[in-house]
């Protein structure tokens, strides 16, 4: 099992011996600067930011412009807990390597290119995995941005467009040449969206022949998964995605969350949720948080179905200290 990978200049170590390297996947609506900062406080290595579209980059779109708040870029150089790596997309190379300048400047330490989103209206614009349709489009991308910047660039992408048009061991191989310097692989087509098993042989594969580090991605569930994912196909590390939404503590290892470690993830996350977005949209973004944390615990489908519900930062407050002052009874009367 790899315990360090190289990207550029830097050096990216697993948390701890005897763990992989394990990063946070770039995620529309999720990957902003207060889940980062949580996952990275856990021992996500690098952490990936929200993908961001090139054009509204250089229109200076207002959601966008929030999007590009890096304020946790200068905790991860100071202290070195993880990198920043923030990903574009877009269907104009000029405007790829205009948007991929501002974020360079902005404070990202990784340049992340998304050819991997099967949204459709991504595939539409010709954006995204649609440059799985033109691999040397592609790499006319990764080239062009490589040059164009002074910071690694990774790029993130699936097997192929569909199973009769498998391409990830070109583009692996490709993509060095081109300039890259790791590439993350989530083991579905692009006609698969997120549909049917990832197909993690196709990442031992490209694991094989990339002169790069393979980050594998797709179907992992736990911290079981993640070390399986390695031991299976020996990627340099494992990119992860929806199970850090629901459980930022996977970064941390083989960790079962107490009750009030929860209630204090939760607390804090709210505070820098509000904190980014102020009160009305950072509590309601807050809910799918609240609704994850919670999940599995006993007896808390009562608290989860309380918190989903909450308006303000005081009524979050209120319920929890309830459920915290609840619990302390029930553990001393047991």
């Amino acid at each position: 099992m790899a315990h360090e990978i190289t990207i550029g200049p830097h050096r990216i170590k697993s948390l701890r011996p005897g763990m992989p390297v394990l990063t946070l996947a770039p995620m529309a609506g999720i990957s902003n600067w207060p889940f980062r900062l949580i996952c990275a406080k856990m021992g996500a290595q690098m952490v990936g930011v929200e993908f961001i579209n090139c054009n509204a980059i250089l229109h200076e779109n207002p959601k966008t412009l929030q999007m590009m708040n890096f304020c946790d870029a200068d905790i991860y150089r100071d202290t070195g807990m993880s990198l920043l790596a923030a990903q574009i997309y877009g269907n104009d190379i000029g405007r790829m390597v205009e948007g991929a300048r501002v974020l360079e400047d902005k404070g990202a330490q990784i340049m992340d290119i998304n050819f991997g989103c099967s949204v459709p209206k991504i595939l539409r614009s010709d954006s995204g995995a649609a440059f799985l349709k033109d691999i040397d489009r592609m790499m006319n991308a990764v080239r062009s941005v490589a040059d164009a910047v002074s910071i690694p660039v990774i790029i993130k992408t699936r097997l192929g467009w569909d199973h009769d048009n498998i391409s990830i061991l070109e583009v692996v191989k490709r993509a060095a040449d081109s300039g890259a310097h790791a590439v993350a692989v989530h083991a579905r087509t692009v006609a698969q969206k997120f549909n049917g098993t990832a197909d993690w042989s196709w990442i031992a594969r490209a694991a094989e022949v990339s002169p790069v580090p393979i980050f594998g991605n797709g179907d992992v569930f736990t911290y079981q998964d993640a070390v399986r994912m390695v031991d299976e196909t020996g990627c340099a590390g494992v990119m992860i995605a929806r199970a850090a939404r629901d459980n930022p503590y996977i970064f941390s290892g083989d960790v079962t969350p107490t009750f009030s470690e929860r209630v204090r993830l939760a607390r804090d996350h709210l505070g820098m949720m509000v904190e980014y977005k102020g009160e009305k949209v950072g509590v309601m973004e807050m809910r799918k948080f609240f609704a994850s944390y919670f999940k599995g615990f006993p007896n808390a489908s009562h608290l989860r179905t309380s918190l989903v519900q909450v308006d303000t930062v005081t009524q979050a407050h209120r319920i929890l200290d309830d459920w915290v002052a609840d619990s302390d009874r029930h553990s001393h009367d047991a």
